[in-house]
């Protein structure tokens, strides 16, 4: 009788054994599998939340700057050698090796003038871009700027100057509408009118100007310190500073999923090599007599050894597959609502493989120990022990 035919007949007369040891294993599989797709999938959809919370790289003209101080105090200081951007500077920023981890690039201009006889800061942008990489931006009232000569307003400024929508403004001698007026959100930028960056630059006399460039460009894997380096090499006059509590927030959330994936993963493989370890040593001892039949009508060490880890192997491999799909399954009805998530849990073949495998291994080496001590049994003890 061919080995893989007493070990089929060993798996049809306990049955009972084979499925207890394949839900052991099933349940651990489908536990780690859930975990690493939610945890896969919140990693991805927290990518997408940070890629839309801002920018989270900066470029500011250089400036020099020498301390005031009188007897050890100091009392202000003076800036001087400054540069200006332009918009070719900001062309250039496409440009650089990791130009394609750029999501959004959002330059400004900003000015101080008159409207209706007080002192107003405007903020020249591409509303396309600004409005990409402000993504709490709220229009209160009315809707986005169609037309070059449309402007938009701070929560704040719009009830200083008593504005509303459709209202005209004077800005300089030139004549804007008010497109819309941005819900409050507790900063500065209340406080300010935003205009198209061409008229921002011909209102105050700074064609092809920029005060600043904001940049954002969060995504999996992105080199943020590299691209900080390729943008200040391209930009010799710029000063190119990324937004660190972004990336520290980001990094150690992120981290936190991995560190609670992988403990929680490496408990439940422990507690399966623990299950199927007891249970196929506990099935070595209940065949004691029968391993002793074996080693006596001439099968030897080897064969029995074979015997016992296909069937621990058999039972692994249906434990992966059904623990997978599990898992799988369990993942996608989960993921949305306990995890909050707005991103799908994907099918991963790599990874499905992956399990499937594991599950094998982890049964064969969980039940190694047992397969050697049958092994080692002496056909006569065995016999003679029932």
């Amino acid at each position: 009788m061919k080995l893989r035919h007493i070990t089929w007949k060993n798996i049809k007369e306990h049955p009972a054994r084979i499925i207890l040891l394949i839900i052991s294993l099933a349940v651990g599989v489908a536990t780690v599998v859930s975990l690493y797709s939610i945890s896969k999938a919140m990693y991805v959809d927290l990518q997408n939340k940070i890629d839309e919370y801002g920018a989270n790289m900066v470029v500011v003209p250089k400036s020099k700057s020498l301390p005031l101080t009188y007897a050890g105090v100091t009392i202000g200081g003076l800036q001087y050698g400054s540069n200006t951007l332009t918009e070719s500077d900001v062309a250039k920023i496409r440009t650089i090796e990791n130009s394609a981890n750029i999501s959004v690039v959002a330059p400004k201009l900003l000015g101080i003038v008159p409207v209706k006889g007080q002192k107003a800061v405007i903020e020249g942008v591409r509303f396309t871009d600004e409005l990409k990489i402000k993504k709490w931006w709220e229009i209160k009232t009315g809707g986005r700027p169609q037309d070059r000569r449309d402007i938009l307003l701070g929560g704040k400024a719009a009830e200083h100057f008593g504005l509303a929508v459709g209202d005209e403004v004077n800005i300089q001698g030139e004549r804007f509408k008010v497109a819309g007026v941005l819900s409050r959100v507790g900063t500065q930028e209340d406080e300010l009118i935003y205009l198209d960056l061409r008229q921002a630059q011909s209102v105050l006399g700074k064609p092809g100007e920029v005060s600043m460039v904001e940049i954002s460009a969060w995504c999996k894997n992105c080199p943020i310190t590299m691209m900080v380096k390729q943008i200040s090499g391209k930009l010799a006059g710029a000063k190119v500073s990324a937004v660190r509590q972004a990336a520290e927030a980001r990094d150690a959330v992120i981290n936190q999923l991995i560190l609670f994936s992988v403990i929680l993963s490496a408990t439940m493989i422990a507690v399966a090599v623990l299950i199927v370890f007891t249970n196929v040593l506990g099935a070595v001892r209940d065949r004691r007599r029968e391993i002793g039949i074996f080693r006596a009508i001439g099968y030897r060490k080897s064969h029995v050894l074979r015997i016992i880890l296909l069937e621990t192997g058999i039972a692994g491999l249906i434990a992966g597959l059904v623990g997978y799909l599990a898992g799988f399954a369990g993942a996608g009805v989960i993921a949305p609502f306990a995890a909050g998530i707005d991103v799908g849990v994907g099918f991963d073949p790599l990874f499905a493989g992956a399990a499937v495998g594991g599950s094998v291994l982890v049964a064969l080496a969980a039940g190694l120990y047992p397969a050697i001590f049958a092994a080692r049994l002496n056909p006569s003890e065995a016999i003679n022990s029932i």
